[in-house]
């Protein structure tokens, strides 16, 4: 009789220990998948954000060279030849300072998409960071060098689109979810 009670006080601790070993293997499995997702997402931001820098750049440094030269340059044999008739129907630029040229060419230098490395590694990480903390900086004081208004780079959420709640994130908080039409 004892032998039987002992059974069936260890079936609790053998169900314990089974579900552990299943939610540890299940755990690992799933972990992996959703944090090679996440790092997916978080990569693709990164390198959207650096994208849209390198394009603003480049269009800056296109009306700046159109309002200095009269002709456009020649592109050399085998270079791609982007049409710059459109930066001359922009504003014009205010007088442009050597330091402005300057963080013009810092800016395109930490943006240049060719320069990038996307190994996965944590050293190429950090690079990307570093350069699209010192490229969003460059970026800003060109704006004001250039009288061009500030642009937070995000699009804003509409303000009826706005979720209501205190954004505690309690159970009782609806802030997080989504109305649907």
């Amino acid at each position: 009789m004892e032998d039987l009670l002992d059974d069936l006080l260890d079936l609790e601790e053998q169900f314990y220990n089974e579900g552990f070993e299943l939610g540890t293997k299940d755990g690992a499995e799933t972990g992996y998948t959703e944090g090679s997702v996440f790092a997916v997402e978080k990569g693709f931001e990164k390198f959207v954000e650096m994208g849209r820098l390198y394009g603003r750049a480049l269009v800056w440094a296109q009306r700046l060279d159109s309002k200095s030269n009269n002709a456009p340059a020649q592109p050399a044999t085998g270079e791609i030849s982007l049409d710059p008739s459109i930066c001359k129907d922009m504003p014009s630029l205010p007088p442009h300072s050597t330091r402005l040229v300057r963080n013009l060419h810092t800016l395109l230098e930490l943006v240049d998409p060719a320069t990038l490395d996307m190994s996965n590694t944590e050293e190429a990480v950090n690079d990307v960071d570093e350069r699209l903390k010192g490229a969003a900086t460059k970026a800003k004081l060109i704006q004001r060098a250039m009288g061009e208004r500030e642009d937070s780079g995000a699009q804003a959420e509409p303000k009826d689109m706005t979720p209501s709640g205190d954004g505690s994130g309690s159970i009782e908080d609806i802030s997080a979810l989504n109305i649907r039409h």
